[in-house]
């Protein structure tokens, strides 16, 4: 959860493009790569609202169905999610994905996105210090195929997520158009039995 790297001297558009690559832009994932969004409707939750941290309990957080089962596979969803959170922000804080169980909550394009990340704030020298609130909603869910299939709208808060040199301990300068609070939309799906993070998509509307 292949890059698209950002540099300073791109536009605003470049640096509203897909958070995910926006890390190699400074080594720093979503925490560097949304444009201001002035212009943009805010959506999801009242900025005023503090969200659920990525550890938080899960929840279901569509409506209430009449059906059982789909309650359960939607709180699953939930907790897989906020699980690959808290092992992204592990992977982050020391720019490397051993000792996390990064690999058992995401798969296919988001797995990749995180270890480019990875690879790029090795390089770097950076790391992502904080915590990363999220409050995911279930959008959708899919369980009559094969795999099974979900989505997810989430109000992502980087504000308190820093990009530092390892080696010094100074934060990086990011851009000051960057939005730190966000709408990601996710796809999840089943790998085998397993729910997992397939994708992540940032958009560059605020939330």
């Amino acid at each position: 959860m292949t890059l698209s790297i950002a540099d300073r001297g791109q536009t605003r558009r470049g640096l509203r493009a897909v958070a995910w690559g926006a890390a190699v832009l400074m080594g720093g994932s979503f925490i560097a790569g949304c444009g201001s969004g002035k212009d943009d409707e805010s959506l999801g939750s009242d900025p005023e609202t503090p969200s659920g941290s990525a550890s938080a309990s899960a929840s279901a957080s569509a409506g209430a169905s009449a059906d059982p089962q789909e309650e359960a596979a939607k709180a699953e969803v939930v907790t897989v999610y906020r699980k690959y959170w808290d092992e992204q922000i592990k992977a982050y804080a020391k720019a490397s994905p051993a000792d996390t169980d990064l690999n058992k909550y995401a798969f296919d394009r988001a797995l990749s996105k995180t270890k480019g990340d990875l690879i790029s704030m090795q390089q770097k020298g950076n790391v992502l210090r904080g915590d990363v609130q999220i409050d995911p909603k279930v959008t959708s869910i899919s369980l009559g195929e094969t795999p099974k299939k979900a989505a997810i709208t989430d109000c992502t808060d980087v504000s308190k997520w820093q990009l530092v040199n390892e080696k010094s301990g100074k934060p990086v300068e990011l851009p000051k158009e960057r939005l730190t609070r966000f709408i990601t939309n996710v796809t999840i799906r089943t790998v085998g039995e397993r729910w997992m993070v397939v994708d992540i998509q940032q958009t560059d509307r605020k939330c």
